[in-house]
């Protein structure tokens, strides 16, 4: 219970200081970190109950600065999406789509790290094409926040308002998720209590990453979310031809 319970505080402290800096990541760390210490069963539900959590208690200083238009355009697609890629994992084979899912985030990070950028008013079926693979990928692999993070930095935001849309955004999607895994009971009262027993690394690491964040130069927001999304990139293909080939 001890080596689970420090585990568990170094993972949230970890993913809060990420999250806290861009705005994002936070799923992305911590899943993995808490697989580590706690059954998979009891990782998701817990890291949704913690994102919802955070993010509520960002919530307020972002507001102003989120940019609304694309929150509203995206959110519809995720919703979508969703239902859609939990019928793709149970139609095809896992390894390549997993497979394709990394090549695309690692060739949108190479596109982002040339200069790429969307128009200065996207379209809105482009903007909800965007959200409808977020679900996609969210439905079949839990990790729908690259096509996001992606499509906000090719827009040419300003990391405070890139930082403060995603945010929003994933409190969002975060609440959304959290709803049917409550009617499902996969979010319990054991959840609950360690979602209570993570607040304070949770917070004091959210807060460490915001501070961070306010001393940065923009640059070093724009290479943490590229070196963040790079990273999922290569675990995501490595773990796959890993598979492929030992399977």
């Amino acid at each position: 219970m001890i080596y689970s319970l420090t585990l568990t505080m170094v993972g949230v402290l970890a993913a809060a200081v990420l999250r806290g800096f861009t705005g994002f990541g936070f799923g992305l760390a911590a899943v993995p970190l808490l697989s580590l210490a706690l059954p998979p069963a009891e990782v998701v539900p817990l890291v949704v109950s913690l994102q919802v959590v955070v993010g509520l208690g960002g919530l307020r200083g972002a507001l102003h600065q989120c940019d609304w238009g694309s929150v509203r355009r995206l959110v519809p697609g995720q919703l979508l999406g969703v239902p859609l890629g939990v019928a793709i994992l149970l139609l095809l084979p896992p390894d390549p789509v997993r497979l394709l899912i990394g090549a695309m985030i690692g060739l949108s990070v190479l596109l982002l790290h040339r200069g790429a950028r969307l128009p200065r008013h996207p379209s809105r079926l482009l903007t909800a094409a965007v959200g409808l693979l977020a679900g996609i990928i969210s439905g079949f692999a839990s990790m729908g926040g690259p096509p996001i993070i992606v499509y906000l930095m090719a827009r040419g935001h300003t990391p405070q308002r890139l930082r403060a849309t995603a945010i929003v955004y994933f409190f969002m999607a975060g609440c959304v998720t959290a709803i049917p895994m409550v009617v499902r009971h996969l979010i319990t009262l054991q959840t609950l209590l360690w979602t209570a027993a993570c607040l304070p690394v949770l917070f004091g690491g959210s807060w460490l990453g915001t501070l961070a964040f306010g001393k940065a130069q923009p640059r070093h927001h724009r290479l943490t979310a590229l070196v963040t999304l790079s990273g999922l990139a290569v675990l995501l293909i490595g773990r796959t031809l890993w598979s492929m080939v030992m399977g």
